[in-house]
Order: C-alpha cells, then structure tokens, then sequence
C-alpha cells in the first residue's frame, strides 16, 4: 500500500513539475514573441491601431501552443490534459501581470483569450504526444 501512495504523489509531483515547466516555456517565447513585434512596430511608421488585438491573440496562441507542446514532451502522457492545464496556467500569468501594469480590472477579452489559450494548450499538449519520434 505504501508503494502506491509514493508513485501516485511521485506522478502528481512530476505532472505539475512538466506544467510549470512548459507555462514558463511559453513565457519565455512570449516575451521573444512580444520582443520582435515591439521591434516591428517601432520601425514601422504607420500601424492601425485595431491591429494591436489581433497581435496580442496570436502571440497568446503561439504562446500556449509552445508551452501545451513542451508540457506534453516533458510529462509524454496525457497530452491533451497537461497541455490544457499549461494553458491554464500561462494565461492566468498574463491576466496577473496584465491586471498588476494597467490596474483597470479584468480586460472584456480576457474570456475570449482564456479560451484560446485553453483550446491551442490542449492542441500543443496532443501534438506533441501523438507526434512519432525518430530513431536512428
């Protein structure tokens, strides 16, 4: 009985270990992503400004999609699960640091990105396990 409780704490552990793991993955990618598209918009003279939601969606989708992915190759089970909790939890970053810099309460996109990310998570996490590895 003892031997099942360690392995079953022992698969928790490394399945948050693996969310963490890909959320700050995406994270990382974001802040590269967002990097080059402020580099853009300042060497670019003439952006619409409606553009800038479209930007922040698809930085948001690349972003959960990269951390759904490394979740799923880290854990290599239970992709579609592991990638959306990674997605979970990489916009819970962005809704806390987007709350902390603007103070103005929860923005009316934030549903509609929180799905997103949920959804392109849950699509990295299964890529990433259904995807063949080569051997050599």
């Amino acid at each position: 009985m003892k031997g099942s409780n360690s392995s079953g704490q022992k698969s928790i552990f490394s399945a948050v270990k693996a969310v963490v793991i890909g959320a700050v993955a995406g994270a990382a990618l974001c802040a590269v992503l967002l990097a080059v598209c402020a580099l853009a918009f300042v060497s670019s003279e003439n952006i619409p400004h409606n553009f800038l939601p479209a930007v922040i969606i698809a930085v948001s989708v690349i972003s959960s999609f990269f951390a759904g992915f490394v979740t799923a190759k880290i854990s290599k089970q239970r992709g579609l699960i592991y990638g959306a909790l990674s997605g979970l939890l990489l916009f819970f970053l962005f809704l806390v640091a987007g709350l902390a810099a603007s103070q103005n309460g929860v923005p009316s996109e934030a549903f509609l990105r929180l799905i997103v990310m949920l959804l392109s998570g849950a699509i990295g996490g299964l890529v990433a396990v259904n995807r063949k590895s080569r051997h050599k």
